[in-house]
């Protein structure tokens, strides 16, 4: 009986090995592609398609709603799943992006952030509730709204606040704990992560 057991245990076990290791390979090339979808969404906020050149797997090219190519990116990791340095196709630093984490209401916000060199944000990108955002249904998840993403754009470090907080941002209704989570979170991001941009080394 007991060799039976242990007969079945190493089995498992084994199928169980096996299994991750055919499928775990699989699993990290999905997280890794999904992670430049999103890098490359901040970096072409209007893009309406993306997807890796089928010739030069590092490149990324976004597409307009025409199918017309509205630019092409290359990534390179600075800091391990958190900062990337952002790179034309002739290898020229056109900006940085980032991740970060602020605490909304439910729970902390995942944010990916592009940085111009000019220290100007291309855009953000605040995680939905399918990739584990805990904000509040129909109030703080209104965050992945275009209007209030579209607000960033252009601006810079110190202009990056609420209007109740004396900024220019416009907060969500009912959802004020939210929009303040991401405007923080974005403005303490590029104070921390500036110093990788070419303009500012």
């Amino acid at each position: 009986m007991t060799l039976s057991l242990t007969l079945v245990c190493l089995g498992a076990a084994f199928l169980l090995s096996l299994v991750y290791s055919v499928t775990n390979p699989k699993i990290e090339a999905d997280i890794r592609a999904r992670i430049k979808i999103n890098l490359m969404e901040v970096c072409f906020p209007d893009a309406k398609g993306i997807k890796q050149s089928e010739e030069d797997s590092t490149l990324w090219i976004a597409y307009d709603t025409l199918g017309e190519i509205s630019g092409k990116r290359r990534f390179e990791e600075i800091i391990k799943d958190t900062l990337w340095g952002v790179f034309d196709t002739t290898g020229v630093q056109v900006g940085i992006a980032f991740k970060v984490f602020p605490r909304g209401y439910g729970g902390p916000i995942e944010t990916f952030v592009g940085l111009a060199n000019d220290t100007t944000v291309i855009g953000i990108r605040p995680a939905g509730p399918a990739e584990g955002l805990k904000e509040t249904p129909g109030l703080g998840v209104k965050i992945n709204e275009k209007w209030f993403k579209r607000q960033f754009m252009g601006k810079r470090e110190k202009e990056i606040l609420l209007k109740k907080d004396g900024g220019i941002l416009d907060a969500i209704t009912a959802a004020t704990i939210s929009s303040r989570a991401v405007a923080d979170g974005v403005r303490e991001g590029i104070e921390e992560h500036k110093k990788y941009l070419t303009s500012q080394n």
